[in-house]
């Protein structure tokens, strides 16, 4: 080996025996790990390791939700109320029974309750038309309405009305939008020409059009060439498929960098297919590597098929602080994360005014956390996580109305860490199981001559098992109760509930801008506890006031938030002013 080789070699050596001795220096100088032990420091580093790991994954759940999730609200189609005809009386004929012929969409025992009232009685032309009303009423409520019900010619002197049913089919899709490709009929419709029209297949499609934000497509029915079939047209006018939005914040933690900087890139459409692509990448502004960092990268793409969207989600994270001992030592602390996730959401039932969704999510996440660049093995695994969960969206109290439920679940797959056998109640588990539950209410509505909307978001979680920090429920921080964004509570168990009344301004400046403005109220409250008891546990209340205003591409949002209710064991935090401004072109 070469002598500058060995050097390097007898360097490194050095500075890890150097790193050692500065940490059992740190553990055993009196008072540094104050009445708590050696462990003190080590228990430090693992306290602010599981703190920054749950804001990461806060702070990607939120950015990836985004990117899935569409700015328009599910689309819901109207149809139009038909005229009631005037009808003369004329005579009547003895009807005994009534066959209904072609209704294959309609169970049999629904057809027998629609016509059962009309049979064994004179039925005139009115009753006749009452028949066909209501069987093409049905059809309509469940989407095909394209459905209707005709006489064909008969004799009724035997006692006999013959309906027949034509259920209408998709005769083709034309898309209208100057030749920009902009939409992809196999993947927003597939299966869908051919097949009787269904109202609730063309809503999906839109959504899945209009998912994309450069694109604002409105659809048509016209009559196709045969009887019965239809063309359905989408019109749509896409605008610009690249965004760029660039950000400033301070909504990060004090000790990785409070100020954040990021950018993110969406692309709609990138292959074809009316996907989606986005990057992000935000960190901390100073960043000083050695003492104080933060960043996070995030890769999405989601890709539609029908009433199924497939996302995938590729994170990378990265903190750098440091910790104090009693004895006034100052240790470097650092950590490193990926995440790695494949979801599936499926729309399993659309009504005129309702949508239930199924998903299914497998994550792999790797936490590699450092002290002074020496490994911690106690608050450093690999994990991988399914979750399974179900959400039904409807109009409740003139607002949208969410409830969803689900469960996760720890898997040993893709070298994730095993729990052993014989593991204590008190320990945590890496294959371990959490239901979770929330609902969300949105209302708009006027007063005082103004428009309003009020939001509330209730969010908790019930383990079965002791959890790893990183798995725990989080209750203080930007994103569950406000206020409390530096002496946050985290359990396995716990709920939050968050509360906003917004109110919506628009205004217009005299070089043509229009902007809007929107001042707001919010109250938050929340509870953790733990499955072993003598951890901190507890309720947090706290409360914003802000503004968020919108001109042209750019974008303010400024809140003060304050603490108002906390367990006696946490200092009480100070007032915050917290502010985000963007630039999206």
């Amino acid at each position: 080996m070469s002598l500058p080789g060995c050097a390097s070699m007898i360097g490194s050596a050095l500075r890890t025996i150097g790193r050692c001795s500065l940490l059992l220096f740190a553990a055993l100088w009196p008072g540094a790990g104050n009445a708590a032990g050696p462990g003190a420091v080590i228990e430090n580093a693992v306290r602010q390791a599981d703190r920054l790991q749950r804001d990461s994954i806060e702070r990607l759940q939120q950015q990836q939700q985004q990117d899935r999730s569409s700015a328009e609200p599910p689309t819901h189609l109207q149809v139009p109320a038909g005229k009631a005809r005037e009808l003369p009386e004329g005579p009547c004929r003895d009807i005994r029974s009534i066959e209904v012929r072609g209704a294959k969409l309609i169970r049999p025992s629904s057809v027998d309750l629609l016509v059962q009232p009309y049979q064994g009685k004179c039925l005139g032309v009115r009753e006749i038309e009452q028949v066909l009303s209501a069987i093409t009423a049905a059809y309509i409520a469940k989407g095909y309405v394209a459905a209707r019900a005709y006489l064909p010619a008969q004799d009724l002197s035997g006692g006999t009305l013959t309906v027949d049913v034509e259920e209408g089919r998709v005769e083709t899709i034309r898309v209208e939008d100057g030749g920009a490709g902009s939409i992809s009929v196999p993947n927003v419709a597939p299966g869908v020409v051919g097949k009787p029209l269904n109202l609730r297949d063309l809503e999906q499609a839109l959504d899945q059009i209009n998912r994309l934000p450069s694109n604002d497509a409105v659809m048509d029915i016209a009559p196709g060439s045969a009887p019965g079939d239809s063309v359905v047209l989408f019109s749509n006018h896409p605008m610009r498929p690249a965004r760029l939005n660039l950000t400033y914040d301070n909504y990060g933690q004090d000790s990785t960098g409070q100020n954040q900087a990021g950018a993110n890139l969406a692309l709609d459409n990138p292959l074809g297919f009316n996907d989606f692509l986005s990057l992000t990448h935000r960190r901390a502004v100073p960043y000083d590597a050695g003492s104080r960092a933060s960043y996070l990268s995030n890769l999405s793409y989601v890709v539609p098929f029908g009433y199924a969207t497939v996302s995938f989600n590729a994170s990378d994270t990265h903190y750098a602080s440091h910790i104090r001992t009693a004895g006034g030592t100052r240790l470097r602390t650092s950590g490193d994360s990926s995440f790695y996730s494949l979801r599936t959401d499926y729309v399993a039932w659309r009504g005129q005014q309702s949508l239930w969704n199924l998903s299914a999510t497998l994550t792999r996440k790797d936490f590699k956390n450092y002290l002074e660049d020496i490994y911690l093995d106690v608050s450093s695994r690999k994990l991988t996580v399914l979750d399974l969960d179900s959400s039904f969206t409807t109009q409740l109290l003139g607002g949208s109305f969410t409830v969803n439920a689900g469960v996760s679940r720890g898997l040993k797959l893709f070298d994730a860490l095993d729990d052993p056998s014989g593991l204590p109640d008190y320990a945590p588990r890496a294959q371990y199981t959490a239901f979770k539950y929330g609902a969300n209410w949105f209302r708009p509505f006027l007063m005082l001559g103004q428009s309003w909307s009020f939001t509330s978001q209730f969010t908790g979680q019930k383990a079965q098992d002791v959890l790893y920090g990183s798995e725990q429920i989080l209750v203080g921080s930007l994103y569950s109760v406000r206020g409390f964004e530096d002496q946050s509570l985290s359990g396995d168990n716990g709920w939050f509930l968050r509360n906003q009344l917004n109110l919506h301004r628009s205004f217009a400046l005299r070089q043509g801008l229009a902007g809007q403005i929107r001042p707001y109220v919010a109250l938050d409250h929340g509870k953790v506890w733990n499955r072993e008891p003598g951890l901190p546990q507890g309720k947090l209340t706290g409360a914003a006031l802000g503004v968020s205003t919108t001109l042209g591409v750019f974008n303010l949002d400024v809140f003060h938030a304050w603490p108002l209710e906390k367990p006696d064991f946490l200092d009480r935090p100070s007032d915050s002013t917290y502010f985000s401004a963007s630039l999206s072109f």
